[in-house]
């Protein structure tokens, strides 16, 4: 008996230390954070005209085409604007015709008869042409202004995503600037870690790292692609676009979250990857 004891207890010691070593080894010993969230770029739809939305084709969480039509604005007014540039460049070229041939006759009656012509008249001519010829170049100007925005009466993708948070309907007035919705690329998706800045001495770029999300079992691979080189902090009055990944207990000194971004090796097999996804990330630095 005491021999089966001493047996136990032996196994029991060494799988104690086995387990030390491993979670030294999977724990400690590789830099890890559960401070990780999914990351995609978020594209946020919004026309560069005003008008009446006369159709909206695609629908929330629906996946778009870059080029694809998301919506369309009334063009009348559009259509309206672009004849009316083209009729005051119509006019603009022949005002601007008109005073060329006056500023030619008159220089070649100077030539023929020098005295027969002032030189201020001659030379107020050729001013009005060239007076002319620069509202030529405005109207032309307002011309491709208007045609543009005739184009921008319809919104197309700018990439492949999927539709989220759509808010605009047909009959809605769309006022330019405004979001009507916002594309997720479904190309993007990355993970922005979050390690302590003790640790950030045993992070490079390119080290692999294993990714698990905590509602999923399967384990993604990735490679780290950045290392942030700014946070923000209270004290820090110069800009509020750095990220601020502040300390849960502010009674005590603890170290900061440097952000990681770390570019995925390949999508998941088993699950739709989604924007804000919480995950766990270890990251394996490659031998020297």
């Amino acid at each position: 008996m005491i021999l089966i004891r001493l047996i136990l207890t032996t196994l029991i010691a060494i799988a104690a230390m086995f387990a030390g070593i491993y979670v030294w080894d999977n724990v400690f010993r590789d830099p890890w954070t559960r401070d990780a969230h999914v990351r995609a770029d978020l594209i946020q739809i919004a026309p560069q005209v005003s008008g009446a939305v006369t159709e909206v084709p695609v629908t929330n969480n629906q996946m778009v085409r870059k080029g694809d039509l998301l919506m369309k604005i009334d063009p009348s007014n559009y259509r309206l604007a672009v004849t009316q540039a083209e009729a005051s460049l119509a006019s603009a070229r022949a005002r601007a015709e008109n005073n060329r041939q006056q500023a030619d006759r008159l220089l070649r009656q100077q030539e023929s008869s020098p005295r027969s012509v002032a030189e201020v008249e001659v030379r107020s001519a050729v001013l009005a042409t060239d007076a002319a010829d620069a509202e030529v170049r405005s109207a032309e100007a307002a011309l491709e202004r208007a045609r543009l925005d005739l184009q921008r009466t319809e919104v197309h993708a700018p990439r492949d995503g999927q539709i989220t948070n759509l808010t605009a309907n047909v009959g809605d007035f769309a006022a330019a600037g405004n979001n009507a919705m916002v594309m997720v690329d479904t190309n993007s998706f990355r993970i922005d870690a979050f390690f302590m800045e003790t640790q950030i001495s045993g992070i490079d770029v390119g080290d692999p790292v294993r990714v698990r999300l905590i509602a999923h079992d399967e384990e993604l691979s990735g490679r780290v692609s950045g290392i942030s080189t700014g946070i923000s902090f209270s004290e820090d009055m110069s800009t509020s676009m750095l990220q601020a990944p502040t300390p849960s207990f502010q009674w005590i000194r603890l170290a900061q979250r440097i952000p990681v971004e770390i570019a995925l090796e390949g999508a998941p097999h088993s699950f739709a990857l989604a924007n804000g996804m919480t995950a766990s990330v270890t990251v394996m630095p490659e031998a020297d």
